[in-house]
């Protein structure tokens, strides 16, 4: 079990690592939304909480992706590749905080990839108790 849940995460920090700065820099590069064809969510980003300030275009959408989600994910993939001591604990706040991103998102969002999504860092955090346990008894 082990031995999978940390298969798991090591392949989800990557994946959720890439797709976070792929996206974060796609949305800093052309505010817009064009480049990834995301221009039909203005309207809808208009209407979220400080629209006014922050939401006006994807730029701070695409700053946020890549500090709460593509830093956070990459970091926690090479703690986990390198076995450093503190590697669950990465996964785990990398998690809790693709679970605040999509909680937000189904919130003000709710579609489809983003259930998906809050159930990957569900099972995430779980995994990473998991093992972040088995491995506090361990040394214990």
């Amino acid at each position: 079990m082990r031995r999978l849940a940390r298969g798991y995460l090591i392949v989800i920090s990557i994946l959720n690592g890439v797709a976070g700065l792929v996206c974060g820099v796609l949305f800093i590069a052309r505010p817009d939304g064009s480049l990834i064809q995301a221009g039909a969510l203005r309207s809808t980003i208009a209407g979220l909480p400080l629209a006014n300030v922050f939401f006006q275009d994807f730029l701070w959408i695409g700053v946020a992706m890549l500090l709460a989600l593509a830093v956070p994910n990459l970091v926690a993939a090479v703690m986990l590749v390198r076995r450093s001591r503190r590697q669950y604990v990465a996964t785990l706040v990398a998690a809790a905080l693709l679970v605040l991103w999509t909680g937000f998102e189904l919130i003000y969002m709710p579609n489809a990839p983003a259930v998906g999504y809050f159930v990957v860092g569900v099972v995430s955090i779980l995994s990473s108790l998991l093992l972040l346990r088995s491995t506090v008894e361990t040394s214990a």
